[in-house]
């Protein structure tokens, strides 16, 4: 039998380019309703946890509509779409989990309900890290004021802190393949903000833009955003990969079981000698 530990790191991500990779079929349905560090099959902690963080995305969610909501432009943004995808996703992973906690047997291996909890994780998790790249690095220089603003905190850090916290957490696997759910939304937000220029929309302040970095009246510089996101959401889905490998690595080795020594068999007590 191969040991595993002398296969080359890179085995795992080359065994996951791979036409069965793009399957959205798993066998265990209770993987997506498990924490990889939990024993046996219902854990109350973690079906607390699972409802603390949708408590806490849909109390950022609700509080950012109501404060700026802006006659429906709210809609527009990114980071918005972004943000209500977690409110969406940890919204649903913690009624799964609940089902699974009341009746385990509830979810059959091939589940529309399981696949799509999977398809809005891995899509939620890139486009939370592509939303706090791009607002850190290319759009609060330009307003630094609004760095310190809870929700900006709330919808460009801590989200990516989370999601990727609960990468660590959940126990399904990811799979590089299912890149194409990601690579869809961003590509929708994209067609999205063309469709809003060409149908005369602005941003709050009336600006012709959604983001100055996405503006269509310069078609080279969004062109060229959209290229740019392309090529971190290609490398954001790696990223998430190697989260789901280490992981497995983690727990691996902190729940490694102790090697059994076998047992030796002690040699037979001498007989004392007795002299004549």
């Amino acid at each position: 039998m191969r040991d595993k530990s002398q296969e080359p790191c890179c085995l795992p991500l080359k065994e996951e380019f791979q036409r069965s990779k793009f399957s959205l079929h798993h066998d265990d349905p209770g993987a997506f309703c498990r924490s990889q560090w939990q024993k046996g099959d219902r854990n109350l902690i973690w079906l607390l946890y699972r409802w603390i963080l949708a408590a806490f995305f849909a109390g950022g969610v609700i509080g950012s509509m109501v404060s700026t909501f802006n006659g429906g432009r709210w809609f527009i943004y990114l980071t918005d779409w972004g943000f209500s995808l977690c409110f969406y996703c940890c919204t649903y992973g913690a009624v799964l989990v609940t089902i699974y906690f009341i009746r385990p047997s509830y979810f059959a291996p091939g589940s529309w309900a399981l696949k799509i909890y999977w398809i809005s994780h891995y899509t939620t998790v890139v486009l939370a890290m592509l939303i706090t790249l791009v607002f850190w690095a290319a759009l609060y220089p330009s307003m630094p004021e609004m760095g310190a603003e809870l929700y900006n905190l709330w919808a460009h850090a801590f989200n990516s802190v989370c999601m990727i916290f609960d990468c660590f957490m959940v126990a399904f696997p990811t799979r590089i393949m299912h890149f194409v759910y990601p690579f869809a939304a961003g590509i929708t937000y994209g067609l999205f903000s063309l469709i809003y220029f060409w149908s005369g929309g602005v941003d709050p302040m009336g600006n012709r833009f959604i983001y100055f970095i996405l503006d269509w009246e310069r078609p080279g510089l969004a062109i060229g955003t959209v290229c740019g996101c392309v090529v971190l959401v290609s490398c954001f889905c790696v990223l998430v990969f190697g989260f789901y490998r280490l992981r497995i690595s983690m727990h691996e080795f902190c729940c490694k079981k102790p090697e059994e020594i076998p047992a030796t068999t002690a040699p037979p007590p001498l007989e004392p000698r007795h002299v004549a």
